[in-house]
């Protein structure tokens, strides 16, 4: 029951993970826009949106790993016979959260692949 919950609340989290930076990109689509106009070149604009990307989601790590690091000892004292921290099972999920961040971050960089002139008519 405890691995069903494990996994439903990775699922949920990963679920969130790809809207909040679908989100920031799509709100950045005429930013881009006019980064292109003025002569930026896609690889930059796609290095500005991978870059972001990978500070949001190690902000992010961070800040689960020291909150698991915190509350491993509350959990402890609640469950019988269960590791407080377990590396493989850290190391997995920081792995999987890291990836759906670049993915999700590399399918949304399509704004750096539009036409400049659409991506200033967005809203």
């Amino acid at each position: 029951m405890i691995l069903t919950f494990s996994l439903l609340a990775l699922f949920v989290a990963s679920i969130g993970l790809y809207g909040v930076m679908s989100y920031v990109v799509s709100q950045r689509t005429q930013e881009f826009g006019i980064r292109m106009a003025l002569g930026a070149t896609r690889g930059a604009v796609m290095h500005l949106v991978l870059g972001q990307a990978a500070k949001l989601v190690g902000i992010g790590i961070a800040v689960g790993l020291t909150g698991a690091a915190l509350l491993s000892q509350t959990i402890a004292t609640l469950l019988y016979g269960v590791a407080p921290v377990d590396g493989v099972t850290l190391a997995s999920i920081t792995t999987l959260l890291a990836l759906v961040g670049s993915l999700q971050s590399t399918s949304r960089s399509r704004a750096a692949k539009s036409d400049p002139m659409e991506s200033l008519r967005h809203e």
